[in-house]
C-alpha cells in the first residue's frame, strides 16, 4: 500500500482493522409527524441495508447538503401511511418512512436534499 492510499484510508480517524458500517439514506420528502417530531420519507444511497429492528429507537445523522451542522435523530417508530414498514419492502424498494426527533429541535431545517447516515455497529 502507498503513502496516499495509507492516508485515504484514515481520514475518518477510524483503525483500518475494524472499519465502521454505515449506510446512507438521502432524504426525498418531510413532513410534520403526529405527535411532534418529523416524518422522513428516504430512498437507500449506499452501504448496508439494515434490518428494521436496527432502525427502531435507532439514532441517525442528518447532514445537510450546504455543509450545515449535522442533526442527531433520534427514531420514534414508522408511519403507517403507504403500508407497514417491513424488512422485505425496504430490500425491495430500497425506500422507507421514519418517524424521528432531535433533542436540539432543530428538524425544520431537514430538506429533500438532505443525506441520513446510519451507523451500524
Amino acid at each position: 500500500m502507498s503513502a496516499d492510499q495509507n492516508e485515504t484510508s484514515n481520514i475518518s480517524g477510524q483503525d483500518s482493522a475494524s472499519p465502521q458500517i454505515t449506510t446512507r439514506f438521502g432524504v426525498i420528502d418531510t413532513r410534520l409527524g403526529p405527535h411532534g417530531g418529523l416524518t422522513l420519507k428516504l430512498r437507500f444511497d449506499f452501504g448496508t441495508l439494515p434490518k428494521i429492528s436496527k432502525l427502531r429507537n435507532g439514532t441517525l445523522t442528518a447532514i445537510g447538503p450546504e455543509n450545515q451542522r449535522p442533526l442527531e435523530l433520534t427514531v420514534t417508530g414508522f408511519p403507517l401511511f403507504g403500508g407497514e414498514q417491513s424488512t422485505d419492502r425496504l430490500y425491495r424498494t430500497g425506500r422507507i418512512d421514519l418517524n424521528v426527533i432531535s433533542p436540539v429541535d432543530e428538524l425544520s431545517h431537514i430538506r429533500p436534499g438532505w443525506k441520513i447516515i446510519v451507523d451500524l455497529k
